[in-house]
């Protein structure tokens, strides 16, 4: 029987699989396309080197990606099929992903938008945070263990190298696998692994798709394990434009040096990511708006030391507000104490003459009222109003929006988008909170007025969902996950 590694198995047969092209190969064997004869279904088929097959910790390794996996029900694993061994070759079958890993993508556009990275980035953490709920440590997230479809829908794939965290025998002292260009620092030394260094690979991933490298890029082995462990983390914006601040903190949180300072989970890594692409607090570290419906969480980064926050405290900068008609501002800070006595004297004037323009406007809007409660210019009377033009114009505001029967609007939780303001939800099992990440998805995905799909996690299920976004004038009508509704204008 041929090694796998040197000659393709295509177009051969492999017990009841047809193997008709070979899909990749790497350090856990080769994956073909096949047709399950006795299922009749066309399928994913991995199988070992055989000169590994007897290696018993190979074997281990193997057997775990497929028990792993094959617990793992989230949307962005794999689903396996079947696994055993044939003619002394162990295999795993699952599905066949129509798509290409996330490496060839980079090898042809170099690198990808913030929001579309940011998108991939969120469905590959959701996987991540399934595994590492079921003490797996997955070990070797990189590029090419991401699939793609035409859609962007992430896969992560090949946990044959995952370990369990409460079963140290699965990590042998001096033995590194994986990519050395994603791997966390304290996996160069014998120290335990955990799911921080998963969350540390990720961050690499998403420095690569927004810069076109990862955080070390060098071909010495021995000075890319150095910078892992001594370099300072890099920045994304520093290597390409157009990467707010924000973005650039989250990546280098994930990058630290030391687990304890990298995020909680791979889930609060992508929802920070997702939060800066909108806004940016002090230091460049992306603040949460306060939410406004009552008891609700605040979606950010958790346990964190306190924020620096610049001289005299942190600032709050409200909107500007159109100004009254018909009348001046005053100048100076409001409420002020007066310096002296004739100050206040000018202020006091000032405020009568305002009160008397008010009380005589209101008096002859209420004498000029007729019946239906519209006002008639009488004799002698003039407007700065054009012929035509009406008395009150009604700005474009979201409340214009006409909304489908049974719709409710949400109120904000995250900072206004330059299009988009408002999110409302359209079915009972929809929440608000996944409606406001609907409308952040979107508004970062590309133009306004675009009918496009778009990535959204769910703060309720912390699961990614594609959600298909339709726009109708100013109302966007998206649809998908587990029977969401979500209207974002």
């Amino acid at each position: 029987m041929s090694e796998p590694g040197h000659i393709s198995r295509a177009g051969t047969r492999f017990g009841p699989y047809q193997l008709q092209r070979l899909l990749g190969k790497g350090g856990m064997g080769e994956v073909y396309e096949a047709y399950d004869t006795v299922k009749d279904r066309t399928v994913a088929v991995k199988l070992l080197p055989e000169s590994l097959a007897k290696n018993l910790d190979y074997q281990e390794r193997f057997r775990r990606e497929s028990r792993a996996a094959a617990r793992l029900q989230e949307p962005h694993v794999i689903p396996i099929h079947d696994w055993g061994e044939i003619d002394g070759v162990l295999y795993i079958d699952m599905r066949l992903v129509p798509g290409e890993d996330l490496r060839a993508v980079l090898r042809r556009e170099t690198l990808l938008s913030p929001a579309r990275a940011v998108g991939i980035i969120g469905q590959i953490a959701a996987a991540l945070d399934a595994a590492h709920a079921d003490h797996l440590v997955h070990r070797d997230v990189k590029p090419e263990n991401i699939l793609l479809t035409a859609n962007d829908f992430a896969y992560l794939v090949d946990f044959g190298i995952a370990n369990n965290e409460t079963d140290p025998s699965l990590t042998k002292v001096g033995t590194a696998i994986g990519s050395y260009a994603y791997m966390a620092p304290e996996r160069f030394d014998s120290g335990g692994v955990t799911k921080r260094a998963d969350i540390y690979s990720l961050a690499c991933v998403l420095h690569e798709c927004l810069t076109g490298a990862p955080p070390y890029p060098t071909t010495s082995v021995s000075v890319l394990i150095m910078s892992h462990v001594n370099a300072p983390p890099s920045r994304p914006g520093t290597h390409q434009a157009g990467i707010t601040p924000g973005l650039d903190a989250v990546v280098v949180r994930g990058l630290a040096k030391n687990p304890a300072d990298r995020f909680e989970s791979a889930g609060d890594f992508a929802r920070a990511a997702q939060q800066a692409l909108i806004g940016t607090g002090p230091d460049g570290v992306y603040i949460p708006a306060p939410p406004t419906v009552p008891n609700a969480p605040v979606f950010g980064e958790r346990n964190q030391p306190p924020q620096q926050m610049p001289p005299g405290g942190p600032r709050n900068v409200p909107p500007p507000l159109p100004p009254p008609p018909n009348w001046q501002q005053p100048n100076g800070q409001p409420y002020a104490p007066p310096t002296k006595s004739s100050g206040s004297r000018i202020a006091v004037g000032a405020l009568l003459v305002v009160l008397l323009v008010l009380g005589v406007t209101f008096g002859w809007i209420y004498l000029t009222r007729s019946d239906d409660g519209s006002t008639n210019a009488r004799d002698g009377v003039t407007t700065s109003e054009s012929p035509g033009e009406s008395t009150n114009p009604t700005p474009t505001t979201a409340e214009q929006v006409s909304l489908p029967s049974g719709a409710q609007p949400c109120d904000q939780l995250y900072p206004e988008t330059s299009a988009y303001t408002t999110s409302a939800k359209g079915t009972l099992i929809t929440s608000c909170p996944f409606a406001e990440e609907v409308r952040v998805a979107y508004a970062g995905s590309g133009p306004p007025g675009e009918s496009r799909p778009v990535v959204a996690i769910s703060p309720v299920t912390q699961q990614a969902y594609t959600m298909d976004c339709t726009a109708s004038g100013p109302l966007v009508t998206c649809t998908g996950g587990d029977n969401a509704v979500v209207y974002v204008y």
